[in-house]
């Protein structure tokens, strides 16, 4: 039997190399709490002011609890926009947030959200995201369910929200598994039950232009969204890849189960229904392999964000 996801044996098809693109920002006084990859390839950081002591969701999440989104006392965020060497600070007002998730909406206004909503309140419980336009100073409340995996905002300033297990099986809002909301927080479409597949938990997430992708358990396929909602399909041989890069022939995938961090699948999109892979190592600049860090895939680019740098692999 051949190993999952080869094609006539384990070898190597190629190493694929990381380009490093820039260096992992600080700013004194606070500490990165967030980080992504907006539509237009910019860098975001997150920055949650640190008042020299532990928060309650830091201590809940050292402890193993997911923190509720609301913490019950105001925080000062930064956002930093970092695009070929230039540089955007966006000063955030106050909020009682939690922010996980960030993206930017092509006119500019930012988007945060706490991947779970707050059981807590009863009168905004769901209200776990907050659009903020710098250009105006106005916040508004949006309501994106419990269980985030990832979102991503498309190039019409729709968001697409992927969901784990809890969001999908424990939230009315993430049920179908993928859901895409308005600019203004409004659903506007959602994964239909009468699809090939069902969604039980959103693994992987990557928006470009106006489509969307997504890799999922538990039958673990590509399931690519146009613009107007039409979907396509491609089983995979793959188990677990929780990122990947996509153009319109090739894609990369991140390890699978109890792979080591720098392993990579990869496949050709040219035909439809069923995609092969073989197995890839990814590497760093100097060639050593990928150490573990976070994996980030925004079109056909995958991004790891580590202690001491950000770099980036591309497929074509």
């Amino acid at each position: 039997m051949l190993p999952r996801g080869s094609i006539g044996g384990a070898g190597l098809i190629r190493s694929i190399q990381f380009e490093k693109i820039g260096t992992a920002p600080t700013l004194p006084g606070f500490s990165l709490t967030a980080s992504g990859v907006a539509g237009d390839q910019s860098l975001l950081f997150l920055f949650e002011f640190s008042d020299g002591g532990a928060s309650t969701a830091t201590a809940l999440r050292a402890s193993g609890v997911l923190p509720h989104p609301k913490m019950g006392r105001l925080k000062r965020y930064r956002l930093l926009k970092s695009n070929a060497g230039s540089e955007l600070w966006i000063d955030l007002p106050p909020l009682e947030l939690h922010a996980s998730k960030i993206d930017l909406f092509p006119d500019g206004r930012v988007l945060l959200a706490s991947s779970r909503w707050n059981f807590q309140v009863e009168t905004d419980y769901n209200l776990n995201g907050i659009i903020f336009d710098p250009q105006t100073g106005q916040a508004s409340r949006v309501g994106l369910g419990d269980g985030i995996s990832d979102l991503q905002i498309d190039q019409r300033g729709r968001i697409w929200v992927g969901y784990f297990d809890e969001g999908v099986f424990g939230s009315s809002v993430g049920q179908a598994g993928l859901v895409c909301f308005s600019d203004l927080g409004e659903k506007v479409w959602e994964f239909p039950a009468d699809a090939d597949h069902t969604i039980d938990d959103c693994y992987a997430l990557n928006v470009t232009g106006a489509d969307a992708a997504i890799f999922f358990y538990s039958d673990f396929p590509i399931c690519k969204i146009g613009a107007d909602f039409q979907l396509s399909w491609w089983q995979t041989e793959l188990q677990g890849c929780h990122a990947f890069a996509m153009s319109a022939t090739e894609i990369l995938f991140s390890s699978q189960y109890q792979e080591s961090s720098e392993t990579a699948h990869i496949g050709q999109l040219d035909r439809e229904g069923v995609l092969y892979t073989k197995r890839a190592r990814l590497l760093m600049p100097d060639g050593s392999g990928r150490p573990p860090g976070r994996l980030h895939g925004r079109g056909n680019h995958l991004y790891h964000f580590g202690e001491d740098g950000i770099y980036r692999a591309t497929v074509v």
